[in-house]
This record gives C-alpha cells, structure tokens and sequence, in this order.
C-alpha cells in the first residue's frame, strides 16, 4: 500500500471514529472513502464494520465515568444488540451486490438527514416521554442527577433489537434513532445517553464483525489494519472533547459530506449500471 494511501485511510477512520463518538456517523465518511479506493460496496461495508469497531471501543472507554451507575441498562441491552447484529449481518450477506450499491445512496442520504436532526429527534422524544409521565422537560438536558438508572423497558429492548438489524446491516444514522429510543424510555442525560449509545453500537458491532471477518475474502485487512489507529485516536479524542465543545460545526461539515457522498454514490451506481 502506498503512503499516501496509508495517510488517507488513517485520516479517513480517524475522522469516522470522532463522528461515531458524537452522533453514530463514522460510515458516511469511511464507507465512500473505501469505495473509492475500489473495494465493493458490500466488502466496503464490512471493512469499515470492522475496522470502525476500534474506535467505539475507544469512544466507549472516554464515557466510562458518565456509565457509573447505568448497568442494569448495560446488561438488559445485551441479548437485543446481539440477535440483531447477527439478523443484519446475515441479511447484508444475502443482499445482491448491485441491490445493495443501488440502495446505499438512500441509506447515506437518510443517515444525513437523522445526523443533521439528531438534537431535534432526541429534545422530542424527551418531551414526549415527559408528558406522558405527567413530568416537567424544562430540566437541563444536561444535568446528570436527572438520570435514574433502571432495568430498560421490554419496549426499549424491542426497538433497540430492530436499531441493531440495521447498524448490523448498514448502520449509519443509527446514533439519532438510539438516542431518540433512550428519550422515550425516559433518560434525560445526554453524556449518559450517548454512553449507552455507543455501547449499543459496539455490541452490535462486534458481533456483525465477527461474522464478516469468517467470510472469505470478504474483508480487506491490511486496510482495516491502517484505519485500527486512527479509528482508536478519533473516537477516544471525540468522546472527550465532545464533553466539553459544542459540535454545531463539526455537525455541518459531516452534514454536506454526507449529501455529497449521497450524490456521488447514486451517480456511480447510475454509471454501473
């Protein structure tokens, strides 16, 4: 691999790590980035899955204070996480590749729009939850005593289970709809609840990975190796710095090259055709 290929996919997983570890996106940015680099969008796909899984890990270890507390919601989203990466795993696999590229441009453009409105979705479901409780939502959402830690509900679980078929299958955009979920449970924390979300993620995740990488040739490796790093760096940096920021311009970055990728992968699919 050539250096200059190293620097880009470092680069590339380093800025998917950080977006993973504020809103779930790091896909729209490493999945184009391998397409580019020629791999085909399913083996695209898992590559970015496995070499991404890094960085919620690291991403995880930068909320670990803010998850004090919040187990019985750590061990009750095990089971749905799991039986739903495998579902989507094995369905991405199933899927045509020609099908699957020709879809992934409506994946891309709706993970945008769920990135751009992730606060909007998130501030409405906390509201909803709210009135539904007979409650006050004029609270901080910020403000950690407003999170009581208790065993999630069976509908949390239920929906968490059909989030999990997704990011197993696709994945990107799914931060919004888990912290959306998280609201409507009644968390109010959003350091907790991103904690939770990445958690989420990094279940869902492994076990996807898991099942790719006992494909053959399937995924790239020595590229999965390069993005490791980066990936690591982005996502532990992120989770930190995102604590203490606002991320109002790293949102509208991610937002446009998320609508040009959409762009430019719909019109690559046009062309293959």
């Amino acid at each position: 691999m050539h250096p200059s290929e190293i620097v880009i996919l470092t680069a590339a997983a380093a800025v998917a790590g950080a977006v993973n570890a504020l809103a779930g996106g790091g896909m729209l940015v490493a999945y184009p980035a391998l397409v580019a680099f020629g791999l085909s969008p399913i083996a695209a796909n898992a590559t970015a899955t496995v070499a991404l899984l890094s960085g919620g890990i690291g991403a995880q270890l930068g909320y670990r204070k803010e998850m004090k507390g919040s187990g019985p919601f750590m061990r009750g989203l095990v089971v749905p996480c799991i039986t739903g990466g495998i579902l989507g795993a094995f369905l991405l696999l199933k899927t045509p590749p020609r099908q699957f590229a020709a879809m992934v441009p409506g994946f891309v453009l709706l993970a945008t729009i769920l990135f751009a409105a992730q606060a909007q979705i998130t501030r409405f479901a906390v509201r909803i939850h709210a009135r539904l409780m007979g409650v006050s939502a004029a609270a901080p959402i910020l403000d950690a005593d407003l999170f009581a830690p208790r065993a999630p509900a069976v509908s949390l679980l239920v929906a968490q289970f059909a989030i999990s078929i997704y990011i197993g299958y696709f994945g990107a955009g799914a931060g919004a709809i888990m912290l959306a979920n998280f609201g409507f449970a009644g968390l109010l924390n959003i350091h907790q609840m991103n904690g939770l979300k990445l958690w989420s993620g990094m279940l869902t995740n492994v076990t996807a990975a898991l099942i790719f990488a006992v494909q053959p040739s399937l995924v790239n490796w020595p590229m999965v190796l390069v993005m490791t790093f980066g990936s690591i760096a982005g996502g532990y940096v992120s989770s930190r710095v995102a604590q203490r920021v606002p991320d109002r311009s790293v949102r509208i970055a991610i937002v446009a090259i998320g609508v040009a990728m959409a762009a430019w992968l719909a019109v690559s699919a046009l062309r293959a055709r």
